[in-house]
């Protein structure tokens, strides 16, 4: 009854009453509508705001739309363009798709769901959203749930060796009239977001958004359930041409619930049904609060014909919460963090390119009974620089290093090296890099009734090579493979005491090849991706502290996109699908301490597969998006697990709507 209400008013409010042709993008010439300025595509096009956005007395000026400066070398990973098609729960359900990625994922999304990518664990990546790091402070996990997917308009994705990276940018907005966005899914059990959005040009240079994203999951299984929201408000202007800045602040509040796995004996012979199945922990449940306020400046060039930045400043404050209540233990910390970061970018010539930053954060943990922390507050202090040289037409060279101080008295480097070789539409891309990181809050300090940190353990060292060979068709096409060695030493992980320690050197390694073919009718992509843990290669000792099965997935999708109905409507629609032929043993979670590593004690996973059927339509403002998700459940298979002991949604339909307003 939800459902149909909500799709009524929608109807009603939105839907033209004859048919009107589709149009598929629209022009930035001359913005007369309310819309989202796509910078990637308007180059140095002005906008010249309406007297309805002003002050009648105030004259009309023309205002370049800001262009954010992308990392060096960095790649296009989504965009508000690719993501509007589709349904995401969580970052980690479009990361599954990827090539290159595992994905370690609960049953329920909004969890703390991990993926392995290429030769990285998941300890091994960092999100940053505009500079700002989004990390927990005290464990170094990465809670793809924070990601406000439904603004985004670049997510950046880059290798740097010891670890991978990933910043993100939102949409921004230049409006003639107010602008209001309505997105709305639900599927079965207690599956359900509703997100509401309005945007709003105060003057011809100030814009203020504001968002509320009502946000539920789980319910399959017992305790299983996840409720929260997220808040989001900016506030931008315009100084002059050459300056911009930004207010953000964004508020997570997610609610819980935490079986600690699920009781289910032999994987293999597990029933998958959600009545009989018991959780170890029947009432443990997380509450996690992540608040971020940052004020940043933006600067371009004097140069008129420059419409991409080329400064960017700011300072940022975070309040990051975690509560966690268990049988055996009750554990909670509460930190409070201010930071401020500058990072700028310089060509020289026409032959190179250079990018440098820094960043200093201070964090401060609230004491309490509860707090397992044993440190009163430390800063963490780190500058990086990267450059490239265009040492020919066919030949780029990269250069990077990073070195990070912290007042404990630890301290890590990254240095790296590589390049860009084009022979035509053959691109090939070696990379090697070698570094320290040292072991994070919680490994050192942590001290609970279960577990222990160390507080003289040794930094990882980390060694690491890769290289990519590929055919581009087109700018959207191409064919190709990526294979990566990484060596860890002293790797940090928890024992079976229960206290983090230094393990036996180790190796990561990932083969992956990847097509993708995108034409005007048809999208068509697979890969096939192999990681195992081996051996050390450089000081090899004969064992390793974790499983060496390879790990395979192949993955496949095809669509469909085009009009319909004499062009009254967009569609695009298609299969997607994958499969893990072999058995294999994947990272495990620990709920107590939020953190996931490779060296476990957890069953092997059964093979498994997957099929989705994925259905989008647009008609004017309103956006329809259907999913037909692990249609094959309970077919060839009774269900599947990518996290031992948590068994994965059976099948579901989810039903989304997206509309906008104007006025």
């Amino acid at each position: 009854m939800k459902l149909f209400y909500i799709l009524n008013i929608v109807l009603f409010l939105v839907l033209p009453l004859q048919s009107v042709a589709q149009v598929e993008t629209v022009g930035v010439d001359s913005i007369t509508i309310d819309t989202t300025i796509q910078v990637d595509s308007i180059a140095l096009d002005t906008v010249t705001l309406s007297q309805s956005t002003t002050n009648e007395d105030e004259p009309l000026e023309q205002v370049v739309p800001w262009q954010f400066h992308a990392p060096l070398g960095a790649d296009v990973t989504a965009s508000d363009s690719t993501l509007r098609w589709q349904i995401w729960p969580d970052w980690t359900h479009k990361l599954n798709r990827k090539p290159g990625v595992i994905t370690y994922r609960m049953g329920t999304s909004l969890r703390s769901n991990a993926v392995q990518r290429f030769a990285h664990e998941p300890r091994y990546q960092k999100l940053y959203w505009e500079g700002v790091p989004l990390n927990d402070p005290i464990s170094g996990n990465l809670n793809w749930a924070l990601i406000p997917q439904h603004k985004i308009d670049k997510v950046y994705s880059e290798d740097k060796g010891t670890y991978h990276r990933t910043s993100f940018y939102l949409n921004q907005y230049y409006l003639n009239k107010p602008l209001s966005r309505l997105i709305y899914s639900e599927s079965k059990f207690s599956n359900r977001d509703l997100e509401f959005e309005v945007s709003h040009n105060l003057s011809q240079k100030t814009n203020i958004t504001l968002s509320y994203w009502d946000r539920r999951a789980g319910g399959e299984y017992r305790n299983s359930q996840v409720t929260g929201r997220q808040i989001y408000v900016k506030g931008s202007h315009h100084l002059g041409d050459r300056r911009y800045i930004k207010l953000n602040y964004i508020n997570n509040n997610l609610q819980v619930g935490r079986p600690f796995g699920y009781l289910t004996g032999d994987l293999r012979t597990f029933h998958f049904d959600h009545y009989r199945a018991d959780p170890s922990e029947s009432s443990g449940n997380s509450r996690g609060i992540n608040n971020l306020f940052a004020l940043n400046f933006y600067q371009r060039s004097a140069d008129s014909t420059k419409a991409t930045d080329n400064l960017h400043a700011g300072i940022f404050h975070r309040k990051i919460q975690r509560t966690l209540e268990y049988s055996a233990d009750s554990t909670s910390y509460n930190i409070r963090t201010g930071g401020l970061n500058v990072r700028k970018w310089l060509d020289i010539g026409s032959f190179l390119e250079l990018e440098g930053g820094t960043q200093y954060e201070h964090y401060f943990p609230k004491k309490s009974g509860l707090s397992p922390l044993s440190i009163n507050s430390w800063g963490k202090l780190t500058a990086d620089g990267k450059a490239v040289l265009r040492a020919g037409s066919f030949l780029n060279l990269v250069g990077d290093a990073e070195i990070t101080l912290r007042t404990d008295g630890f301290q890590n480097y990254r240095l790296q090296a590589g390049a860009e070789i084009v022979f035509g539409k053959l691109h090939l891309s070696p990379s090697i890099s070698s570094g320290t990181l040292m072991p994070t809050p919680q490994q050192l300090y942590w001290q609970s009734d279960i577990f222990q940190g160390t507080n003289d353990l040794e930094n990882e060292e980390i060694q690491e090579g890769s290289v990519e060979l590929s055919y581009n068709f087109s700018k959207e096409s191409r064919i190709g493979a990526r294979v990566q060695h990484k060596e860890i030493g002293n790797g940090v992980m928890v024992g079976a005491d229960s206290t983090f320690a230094n393990m036996e050197n180790y190796g990561s390694q990932s083969a992956t090849a990847f097509l993708n073919l995108d034409s005007k009718s048809f999208e068509i992509n697979s890969s096939a991706t192999l990681h195992q843990f081996t051996d050390s290669f450089l000081n090899p000792i004969g064992s390793i502290p974790m499983q060496n099965d390879p790990r395979l997935w192949i993955k496949g999708g095809v669509y469909w996109k085009g009009y319909l109905f004499d062009r009254a409507t967009y569609v695009k629609a298609g299969l997607s699908g994958m499969m893990a032929p072999f058995q294999y043993q994947a990272d495990h979670y620990q709920p107590q301490l939020d953190y996931w590593q490779p060296m476990s004690v957890d069953q092997e996973l059964p093979a498994y597969n997957r099929l989705d059927v994925d259905i989008s339509a647009r008609v004017r403002s309103i956006m329809f998006v259907m999913r037909f998700e692990n249609v094959l459940d309970d077919v060839n298979q009774l269900g599947y697990f990518e996290t031992a002991q948590y068994p994965m949604s059976q099948r579901r339909f989810i039903f989304g709507v997206r509309a906008l307003f104007r006025n």
